[in-house]
């Protein structure tokens, strides 16, 4: 049975020594179900409640956690790229040393400092886009894809379109499940995404520091 998370599963405080801060609801879905694929069990995963929050939430849960941040041996943190990669990656990165912490020299990797902090920007390849950009890489090569592609490029012809064509072709290729949802974090829960795809590899091993 699917195990939808709630606010409550993912704290205000930090009280984990293994840390993954995520923008919102449907990414703590999302890496909730590949870390369990991936069999890491002992973490927490924050829920920042937006992109625009970073720069608010991780220095206010450094000071406020119930567990002494001292004591926390790992902090990861991912965010999507949307329109600039290097952007997101320095926007978070000076974000970390602000608030007192030591920030990885490059995306997709850790720092060498206590805890070490790890950087990761969606969908990787240092590539813009986002979660939903990466989750259809992993289907790709799905016979579904080809029709999921036709739909929305005949829709653009007749209608204006959607604005972000990723979000659109992944409610799309969701609608064509047995059971549909409507989250690509949900989707993630019910396995519609393939976690052994290689578009995966990289985050897979930033995640291992999880482990």
């Amino acid at each position: 049975m699917m195990q939808q998370v709630t606010n409550k599963q993912y704290m205000k405080n930090i009280t984990h020594k293994k840390v993954l801060a995520v923008e919102g609801k449907d990414e703590c879905n999302f890496f909730k179900a590949l870390l369990d694929d991936m069999g890491i069990t002992e973490y927490q995963i924050y829920d920042i409640g937006g992109k625009p929050k970073f720069k608010i939430k991780i220095p206010a849960l450094i000071k406020t956690s119930d567990l002494d941040f001292d004591k926390v041996e790992v902090f990861a943190i991912i965010r999507d790229a949307d329109g600039n990669h290097r952007g997101a990656f320095e926007s978070i990165s000076s974000i970390v040393k602000r608030a007192g912490l030591e920030e990885p020299l490059k995306v997709g990797t850790f720092g060498d400092g206590n805890p070490k902090v790890g950087i990761f920007i969606m969908p990787g390849n240092s590539e813009n886009g986002m979660l939903e950009d990466l989750c259809l890489q992993t289907v790709k090569n799905r016979p579904v894809m080809e029709h999921v592609d036709h739909y929305i490029d005949c829709v653009q012809k007749i209608e204006e379109g959607p604005k972000i064509i990723a979000k659109a072709k992944a409610q799309v290729y969701l609608a064509s499940k047995p059971e549909t949802v409507y989250s690509v974090g949900l989707g993630a829960q019910k396995k519609y995404w393939d976690f052994t795809s290689d578009a995966l590899d990289d985050l897979k091993i930033f995640l291992e520091n999880m482990r």
